[in-house]
């Protein structure tokens, strides 16, 4: 069964960083942020209470957790879902590893990322759609990167006139575009939840313009990593599945 067409949506192995809107002429890049269901969560982290906050505190909040979840050390095991807007479902494993400056993410038959400053680009890229590796070029430092990221959620998020609106629930955030900006990275609107422990970004829903859903759902994430969590052979868990 043929890949239906997504191009116009963020693939979960590039999960996407905030990426400057169109009214801002920077270089954008590219790394993490998405969202889940707060329900979910249930027992799964350690909030800092349930008390719903907004406005300024609330984006105060939820850039100090986003920070913080680039900063952090963590291999995250779960499960990607994209939804189309005729209900049907294309799901594969998730892999996120992450110890700065590398991180690779794997899903939906793909493995992209950054290890010793040198890209990752690993999928059906040989003949007849065999899983390879590509050569990968020199990164943008980890230093600017994270910058660049920071600059742009200070701008999706803070000033008197942000695109997104921020409500804060413990370790979760719901962001709601405040007006027409179809390129912005978390889409129409969005939910992120954070893992206490470890700083991770755990889960992660994204709600296109289109009516496509992307989630993103930790099942389990540890703040220990080595060497071979950085494997970059095939490994039939992140294969597509469906669309059904």
């Amino acid at each position: 069964m043929s890949e239906p067409d997504t191009h116009d949506e963020p693939g979960p192995s590039d999960t996407p960083a905030p990426t400057r809107p169109r009214r801002v002429t920077v270089v954008a890049v590219s790394v993490v942020a998405v969202l889940v269901l707060g329900a979910l969560m249930g027992g799964w982290l350690v909030t800092r209470g349930h008390s719903r906050v907004t406005g300024e505190e609330a984006a105060r909040r939820f850039v100090d957790d986003y920070t913080a979840s680039i900063d952090a050390t963590y291999r995250l095991d779960g499960e990607f879902t994209r939804t189309m807007p005729d209900g049907r479902e294309l799901t594969s494993g998730l892999l996120v590893v992450q110890r700065p400056p590398d991180r690779l993410q794997r899903s939906l038959g793909s493995t992209g990322g950054s290890i010793g400053g040198r890209t990752i680009n690993c999928g059906p890229n040989g003949p007849d759609g065999a899983y390879e590796c590509a050569p990968g070029g020199a990164t943008e430092s980890f230093d600017d990167q994270r910058a660049d990221q920071l600059e742009a959620l200070d701008q999706y998020v803070g000033g008197d006139d942000p695109l997104y609106a921020v409500t804060a629930d413990g370790a979760c955030y719901e962001l709601v575009r405040q007006r027409d900006e179809p390129d912005a990275t978390f889409g129409a609107r969005a939910t992120l939840c954070f893992d206490r422990p470890t700083g991770a970004l755990r889960n992660l829903e994204v709600r296109h313009d289109t009516g496509a859903v992307d989630q993103l759902l930790g099942v389990s994430v540890s703040g220990s990593v080595t060497d071979a969590d950085f494997d970059l052979s095939v490994d039939g868990t992140y294969d597509p599945q469906g669309p059904r």
